[in-house]
């Protein structure tokens, strides 16, 4: 009797466990860091990620950088942000699936210095990069831009 009740118990955290990966799974990391310099940190679901060189990011994520801090970012389509000390980036939405035509770039930056390279997505759906600011919406058509938010 008892054997079954554990069978039964390790079989349901089993299916738990196994649902749990493939949802986590299914997130598809939309690039990662390189070039971390001084204090980096990523937000993620409410908790603090330490920032190593490599470390990817997610859509949704936030990435802020310290007083000493600047890092890059490089996207799947080959994108790239970096940002200057006491900025901070939000990563709204990031799809890049050329083979189904779906693409999608959304960031906000609060504050602080980035500049953008345009990546492979920009050449093929242009209307499909846009960086937010508390001011103002940009909608990416060339290749490179400099932006400061105070």
């Amino acid at each position: 009797m008892n054997r079954t009740v554990s069978l039964r118990v390790l079989f349901a955290v089993f299916l738990m466990l196994s649902f749990t990966w493939t949802v986590n799974a299914s997130d598809e990391a939309s690039g990662s860091l390189r070039k971390c310099k001084g204090e980096v940190i990523i937000e993620r679901n409410g908790t603090v990620v330490t920032a190593l060189e490599g470390a990817p990011v997610y859509s949704r994520d936030t990435v802020r950088t310290g007083a000493d801090g600047s890092v890059g970012i490089i996207f799947k389509d080959h994108s790239r942000i970096s940002l200057g000390p006491n900025s901070r980036l939000e990563l709204k939405e990031f799809v890049f699936k050329p083979a189904l035509r779906q693409f999608s770039m959304v960031n906000r930056l609060a504050k602080g210095v980035a500049s953008f390279v345009s990546g492979k997505m920009t050449k093929l759906s242009p209307e499909a990069v846009v960086l937010e600011t508390p001011q103002s919406v940009i909608g990416v058509r060339g290749t490179t831009y400099n932006i400061k938010v105070d």
